[in-house]
């Protein structure tokens, strides 16, 4: 879906390009913590009996499951302290 003209994208792309190296940092950094929290909120309104360790896997897999096959995230997810795959993920 495109509800932006080609003019109003020109002039934001203009504007973030007028923005230094570390506010665009900072600004990527916010927009990618704010999408972590609304991946976490959704994740513990679907199952709110999660615990950290299984959050933080399902936040993992939320993000970058497409990137990876299922046995590599279970390899990637055991190598990386409190985080545990549920019994979900299987």
């Amino acid at each position: 879906m495109r509800d932006t003209s080609p003019a109003i994208e020109q002039r934001m792309a203009r504007m973030i390009a007028e923005r230094s190296p570390e506010e665009r940092l900072r600004m990527a950094s916010s927009m990618f913590e704010s999408a972590r929290e609304l991946v976490r909120a959704a994740l513990l309104r679907e199952d709110p009996g999660l615990n950290e360790a299984q959050l933080r896997a399902r936040t993992f897999v939320r993000f970058y499951g497409d990137c990876y096959t299922r046995e590599q995230i279970a390899a990637i997810v055991k190598r990386i302290p409190r985080m545990q795959l549920d019994e979900g993920f299987r």
